[in-house]
């Protein structure tokens, strides 16, 4: 199954502006490492929702991606966190077979 980098890199057009939600189908499925993530997408803004296995709690990381900050379950992270964020999400899109995932696009289609 293609994983969203290598569908991704088919893609001729990117839209930059793109506002929704790429997810897991459902709750069972995680990326080999055991991990669950949900990527909520409105122009620069992005907001992870990470667990990094079934025992641990949920973290929400709110990118900035103009600003370059984040915010880490609403506290200001650091020049960490933003690394941290990029290895989830580099590892989500790396990782995360398309089938597996739904789209859900910000005016209600899918």
């Amino acid at each position: 199954m293609p994983t969203v980098s290598q569908t991704l890199s088919c893609v001729n057009v990117i839209d930059r502006e793109f506002s929704g939600t790429i997810a897991f189908r459902n709750e069972k499925l995680t990326l080999p490492d055991g991990s669950k993530v949900a990527i909520g997408m409105d122009d620069g803004l992005w907001v992870i929702v990470y667990q990094k296995d079934a025992n641990s709690p949920f973290n929400v990381y709110e990118f900035n991606a103009k600003k370059k900050t984040v915010i880490v379950d609403k506290k200001p992270g650091t020049p960490a966190d933003i690394a941290n964020v990029k290895k989830i999400v580099n590892y989500f899109f790396e990782r995360a077979d398309v089938d597996d995932l739904v789209t859900i696009i910000a005016d209600g289609g899918l």
